[in-house]
């Protein structure tokens, strides 16, 4: 993308989806728990903020609720609202009642999976009970950040699956940027193994699903190509943007690097590639403040 193309998608932006690890904090633990703030993150929220734009910060991480994770970025001195959290929590629970309604569903998570279906009233199958051998009924099977998934649950969903569940994912991310040691992703590798038993496939719901871009731009109120998303990661984040015409930029603080970048295939190429968030902060700020969008 040339400087005067540049200029002009940037200018045209209204709304910034960040990413969590790797962009914002750098940490061991998901969605930026225990971790630090990386340079220039928090001036990079005020910028977005008081120019007029809308944000979201979205996460793949499903262990947590948004209200605390909103909490935990607050506490390291992150302007972030509840309102502005995303999870693959939020778009599990969102898709979940678009297509089943009130149907039986059997979820895998804790607090962070199961806030949002409980939000919404959604039929949550009991899972002690199916446990204990009563039939779930489920239609759907979601996998969320289950740290306590074993046999007696794998034996649960591949029943419900075997009689015509659909398999549904959070992320399923191998890993997370981190501080010191892999950070290992727990989801992708509960629905792998489902599908391996049952030899159904599953459909990841978090980055880059389309339904995830669509959630976004609901929460953003803003059309997908005003939307920039920023990110440490070219499958999760690049990729979204590409496949979406948002406005898509890298940031090797986590995941991948800019050599990554340069030979990324053409749907996962960002559109920028910045080495800190405070190159973000002075690459937004040589375009003019918009005007403020719609309240959402």
């Amino acid at each position: 993308m040339n400087p005067e193309e540049l200029t002009r998608r940037l200018a045209a932006v209204r709304g910034v989806m960040f990413d969590i690890d790797g962009c914002l904090i750098l940490s061991d633990g998901p969605s930026g728990l225990g971790g630090s703030v990386l340079p220039g993150a928090r001036e990079a929220i005020d910028l977005v903020r008081n120019s007029g734009r809308n944000l979201a910060v979205f996460t793949n991480g499903s262990g947590q609720a948004p209200h605390q994770i909103a909490d935990s970025l607050r506490g390291l001195g992150l302007d972030i609202r509840d309102h502005e959290v995303l999870t693959p929590a939020v778009v599990a629970a969102e898709t979940m009642q678009a297509l089943y309604q009130q149907q039986p569903l059997l979820v895998f998570g804790g607090i962070g999976m199961h806030h949002d279906f409980q939000k919404r009233g959604l039929n949550v199958v009991d899972l002690d009970r199916a446990l204990a051998g009563e039939p779930t009924n489920a239609v759907a099977v979601v996998i969320g950040w289950d740290t306590d998934f074993g046999r007696d649950k794998l034996q649960v969903a591949a029943e419900a699956v075997l009689a015509g569940a659909e398999i549904y994912c959070t992320s399923d991310a191998p890993s997370f940027a981190s501080g010191h040691r892999l950070n290992v992703g727990v989801s992708g590798f509960i629905a792998a193994g489902l599908s391996h038993v049952t030899r159904c496939p599953y459909r990841v719901l978090g980055k880059p699903s389309a339904e995830a871009m669509e959630i976004l731009v609901q929460r953003l109120g803003v059309s997908a190509e005003q939307v920039l998303i920023i990110g440490d990661d070219l499958i999760l984040e690049c990729s979204m943007a590409r496949a979406s015409g948002a406005l898509g930029i890298l940031v090797t603080t986590g995941t991948n690097s800019a050599a990554d970048a340069e030979f990324a295939p053409a749907d996962r190429k960002p559109d920028v590639v910045v080495d800190s968030m405070t190159e973000f902060v002075e690459l937004l700020s040589l375009v003019s403040e918009p005007s403020v969008p719609r309240a959402v």
